[in-house]
């Protein structure tokens, strides 16, 4: 798996499931079934609760998270990664207040940042 283009790594136990931001990271995975065509890894996200307002301090919690690694694809001649990151979190919602489709125009990490409804990321090689 790819941590967003840092380097490939088997079984992670740290993954930045946003990557050039620390938004959300998940921490503490645990894996399930690696080398299938999904693998599951269930453990704690660290949210910046204030990555989707307009502040510019950062307010941590943890949450459960479940993400879930698959589309396996070439990454150079013989290796293989996971290409495709999608996460769950489990029970309670850092973001449920906010709409799914927000502008992010005038925020620093610019329109392309992805929403709190966007559960899903591409990884690279």
């Amino acid at each position: 798996m790819s941590d967003c283009g840092g380097g490939l790594r088997v079984r992670p136990t740290v993954v930045n499931v946003i990557c050039q931001t620390n938004d959300i990271t998940a921490r503490s995975l645990t894996w399930s079934a690696w080398g299938r065509p999904f693998t599951i890894g269930s453990g704690t996200a660290v949210v910046d609760l204030c990555a989707f307002e307009d502040c510019h301090t950062g307010s941590y919690q943890n949450f459960p998270i479940v993400v879930i690694a698959s589309r396996i694809e070439r990454c150079g001649k013989a290796t293989q990664v996971y290409s495709r990151l999608q996460y769950v979190f489990v029970g309670p919602q850092p973001f449920a207040g906010l709409p799914a489709s927000m502008n992010f125009s005038n925020f620093m990490a610019g329109s392309g940042r992805p929403g709190p409804g966007n559960q899903t990321v591409s990884l690279s090689c």
